[in-house]
């Protein structure tokens, strides 16, 4: 069964949420952002992408790849010819991870969160939040409206 998200992604609590949805029952221990930063940059295994797919909820593998940023193909490949992820699609696994953690904690479980991040949002110029973690900016955009959702704050 998949790790599910606990706690609000913050700083001193939320590190481990993430880290467990894409290395499952085994993740490595990161006290800090400065330690996921050097996992990102070393590049997550590519057994993550096997994680992910298994407990993103039913988000389909093509959304995975262009969230992950690489083709369906070079996705497969992942899967069956392990290699670590480059640090750029381990940056936006994290973000990918990060998001579905926050949403399942706002939306009060995965399914949920899922659903959310592939519908329009009116907060988002009816784009969908996926569509947009690919860059900081539009990672940065979901986060907020997550934290305003989760405030009460819709508007």
């Amino acid at each position: 069964m998949p790790a599910t998200c606990n706690s609000p992604v913050l700083p001193s609590r939320g590190l481990s949420d993430p880290l467990r949805l894409l290395y499952g029952k085994k993740p490595p221990k990161a006290q800090d952002a400065f330690e996921i930063h050097r996992l990102i940059k070393k590049g997550f295994p590519s057994e993550v992408v096997t994680i992910l797919l298994r407990s993103a909820a039913g988000i389909e593998k093509h959304v995975i790849a262009q969230v992950l940023g690489m083709s369906e193909r070079t996705l497969q490949r992942r899967l069956t010819q392990p290699r670590p992820l480059t640090s750029e699609q381990s940056s936006n696994a994290w973000r990918f991870a990060s998001t579905l953690c926050k949403a399942e904690v706002v939306f009060g479980n995965r399914r949920a969160a899922a659903e959310w991040l592939l519908s329009p949002a009116i907060g988002l110029n009816r784009e969908a939040p996926v569509d947009l973690l690919p860059t900081q900016p539009g990672y940065e955009l979901v986060d907020d409206y997550l934290s305003r959702m989760e405030h009460g704050i819709y508007s």
